[in-house]
């Protein structure tokens, strides 16, 4: 997969998250994927000056901080409305109705039938992720769900996605035009679980030097490094417990 200039609806676009604490959370993914923070209070992370994600502390007055910070995804659509209707229709509940980002974009958040939470973006200054493939950006995305047929039932009928079973496997990938973009995901040990459940990739030089400098930085290696189809990759929770996979780029042919 590969974008230019902007993500097809129903492709994971943005990433961000809610901390306790800014300054360990900057310095934790920093040292790991190489990310440079802007000062705002929703500090923008970039690679070679390149957006690609954001950390903030501010959180809703009336619940708090989170019990334990998750990543959010946000999937692309050219019109929050419109998705935000198809979202109700297939049996989701909005959480947050359309707020709109003067110089970023349009966002809303929805939980779909099965409990897991996921975002919606209609970027405009800011179409998505700037880093995706390179180093230090997102690769894949995929949300661990109690219910893998409910949850990409909801997300076909929301999004229109080509589903695929995975063979043997919990597991149903989801295209657009022909295109693998994210997943669902049963998941036997259920390491994702929580608010949101899904599970971001961010691309490294190496799952081994990632999962040490995780674990030396005050975080944990959740899934020690591991070849795959798809290259070598590793889960791993930073400080305050987010989930978020670190993987190597796809070995290709010589």
């Amino acid at each position: 997969m590969s974008f230019t200039s902007r993500y097809p609806p129903g492709a994971p676009a943005w990433f961000d998250m809610t901390v306790p604490d800014l300054r360990t959370a900057e310095r934790f993914y920093s040292e790991l994927l190489g990310w440079e923070f802007d000062l705002g209070p929703y500090a923008l992370a970039g690679v070679a000056g390149r957006r690609v994600a954001a950390l903030t502390e501010t959180w809703n007055e009336e619940t708090g901080p989170p019990d334990r910070p998750c990543w959010t995804t946000y999937l692309a659509t050219d019109d929050v409305g419109a998705t935000l209707h198809d979202a109700t229709a297939a049996g989701g509940t909005v959480l947050t109705q359309r707020r709109d980002v003067p110089g970023f974009g349009s966002m809303a958040v929805v939980r779909e039938p099965a409990g897991t939470v996921v975002a919606l973006w209609e970027g405009d200054g800011l179409t998505g992720s700037e880093g995706f493939g390179m180093l230090g950006g997102h690769v894949w995305a995929e949300v661990t769900s109690p219910d893998t047929e409910v949850t990409a039932e909801f997300l076909v009928r929301t999004f229109g996605y080509r589903p695929e079973r995975f063979p043997g496997f919990d597991f149903v990938t989801l295209y657009v035009g022909g295109t693998a973009v994210c997943g669902v995901y049963g998941g036997a040990e259920r390491v994702n679980e929580g608010p949101g459940a899904w599970l971001p990739y961010f691309a490294v030089a190496s799952a081994d030097v990632a999962a040490d400098r995780a674990a030396r930085s005050g975080g944990r290696v959740l899934r020690a490094p591991a070849d795959s189809p798809y290259g070598r990759w590793t889960m791993l929770a930073d400080p305050f417990g987010a989930h978020f996979a670190a993987s190597e780029p796809e070995p290709r042919p010589h």
